[in-house]
């Protein structure tokens, strides 16, 4: 009998431990409402680069299997959707990290990394 309440205890001990040992929860990137004349406009600043934002509009076209044109009124940009096939037409709300063009090498684009239809 002392066994098994050694077993309880050790087994209480180890949850408990397991408990208090786990990493907190990852932090949600902090997704930013903006506009695509904004994106553009600070095609240039370094310290948006890889910022998270959230644009509202549609895809107006396809560039191949994973670019897509987007524009939400106030301009156009690429989208990079290598997980996501975007729908052409309705309006969409896409999620994104913006990837700025370095030296004239690439493109300015947003990488989608979620999407839904808009409301």
């Amino acid at each position: 009998m002392p066994s098994a309440l050694l077993i309880a205890t050790a087994l209480f001990a180890v949850s408990a431990t397991a408990t208090h040992a786990a990493p907190p929860p990852a932090k949600a990137h902090p997704y930013h409402l903006t506009t695509v004349s904004w994106v553009v406009a600070n095609r240039n600043n370094l310290s948006v680069d890889d910022n998270y934002v959230t644009l509202i509009g549609r895809v107006t076209g396809r560039r191949g299997d994973e670019t897509f044109i987007f524009s939400d009124g106030t301009g156009t940009i690429r989208l990079d959707s290598a997980n996501f096939e975007l729908p052409v037409g309705p309006r969409i709300v896409v999620g994104g990290r913006i990837d700025q063009a370095y030296l004239g090498f690439g493109h300015l684009e947003v990488d989608v990394r979620s999407w839904h239809y808009a409301k």
